[in-house]
């Protein structure tokens, strides 16, 4: 998410399954809780000038089951609210456009086996209206494999042995991740972030990142995926959970320059 705008954004979403170990011994009740790894905030800076400055802030809640049940910004004053049934979600994106204004997007999906299969969305916006329609196909790990929005904008993932490559079709797009070590373990997908600081215009609401955030698209990848256009660095804090993502240009990709750091607060 820029600062002024929801749009732009690139692309990846993959939600998650992780096994979690259960001891054989029984603990003690006074033996002390696992550091929370519920993210609620994630500020992102932006190098202008030799110097980093504030571009988002997002604020992220949860509900009593460990479910996103809103985000916000503090930039734009956007704000996604989530509705989860029985076998589906919804979930309401209100935000302000600098170029065109208010705008209110609405995403309804079916949930089969915990993933959206078929989905639709609605985009208001002053008296203009628009809907589309998403349309999701996963391999038999549950990773994403192809996804097609409002039946013109097509991606394709491509999970090779040492990467994964994404292309659109029509060919506006494409990108290689390098699969890391860093786990991906979190209260929401870390690969939704690549997404936030893309330049490029509609990703964002085509790739359905918000989506992504809910766990809804797939298996997660259970590592961080990194741009091949970038450098990365990661800091952790005395309980080994991420504190910061630095994301520096490798590359002469002409909108692949500038330079973010990822910032996260956690939950008590």
């Amino acid at each position: 998410m820029k600062k002024n705008s929801m749009l732009g954004s690139v692309a990846l979403w993959w939600a998650a399954a992780l096994s979690v170990g259960m001891s054989v011994t029984a603990c003690s009740d006074d033996s002390p809780s696992a550091p929370s790894k519920e993210i609620v905030k994630v500020e992102i800076y932006k190098a202008e000038d030799g110097v980093f400055r504030l571009q988002s802030q997002y604020h992220l809640a949860y509900d009593g089951r460990g479910r996103v049940s809103n985000v916000r910004t503090d930039y734009g004053t956007q704000e996604v609210s989530y509705t989860y049934g029985t076998g589906s979600i919804a979930y309401r994106w209100e935000g302000r456009d600098t170029v065109n204004g208010l705008f209110i997007s609405r995403f309804e999906a079916e949930l089969r086996n915990g993933r959206v299969q078929v989905g639709s969305a609605d985009r208001t916006q002053g008296i203009s209206s628009e809907t589309f329609n998403y349309t999701y196909y996963y391999n038999g790990k549950g990773y994403i494999t192809d996804a097609t929005f409002g039946g013109s904008l097509s991606f394709n993932y491509s999970w090779g042995k040492q990467s994964l490559i994404v292309e659109s079709r029509p060919g506006t797009y494409n990108a290689e991740y390098a699969y890391s070590k860093t786990l991906n373990d979190y209260s929401f997908d870390l690969n939704v972030l690549p997404m936030l600081v893309d330049s490029r215009p509609d990703v964002l609401m085509a790739m359905n990142a918000y989506a992504q955030l809910a766990g809804v698209l797939g298996t997660r990848y259970p590592y961080f995926l990194e741009d091949v256009d970038y450098t990365y660095g990661y800091q952790y804090d005395a309980d080994g959970r991420l504190v910061q993502i630095n994301q520096t240009p490798a590359s002469l990709t002409p909108d692949k320059q500038d330079t973010y750091w990822f910032l996260f607060t956690y939950g008590e």
